[in-house]
């Protein structure tokens, strides 16, 4: 199943919302299955804090790639819109952020949206 269920409402998201992450296949990544896991704890007290998840390895790469795209954009004197998450990733950025190949996103680079 695939990251689209954080986005519902239904009896995936009440899953998650109790903890349950059996439906989660994350197995290449299982620091960021981790961090996701402290960001849903049920009790307010045992969530990650906003620091620890800046601080957290998948973040850290995540921002550092966007400062290099960034940094290149201006350098180039391209748009530094591309630096932004929502102009769209290079093929291999989800790689460059886990810090391995995960091959979870087919090679065509659609999403599966399938349950």
């Amino acid at each position: 199943m695939t990251f689209w269920i954080l986005f519902c409402r239904g009896d995936a998201w009440h899953q998650l919302r109790q903890e349950d992450f059996s439906q989660i296949d994350l197995d290449g990544s299982p620091e960021l299955l981790a961090l996701i896991k402290n960001m849903m704890r049920t009790n307010p007290a045992q969530r990650v804090d906003m620091r620890a998840i800046c601080a957290h390895p998948v973040i850290s790469r995540a921002r550092s790639e966007m400062a290099r795209t960034f940094a290149q954009a201006k350098a180039s004197g391209s748009s530094l819109f591309v630096a932004s998450p929502l102009a769209g990733v290079p093929d291999n950025f989800l790689e460059t952020i886990l810090g391995h190949a995960m091959g979870i996103i087919p090679d065509d680079g659609a999403m599966d949206l399938s349950p």
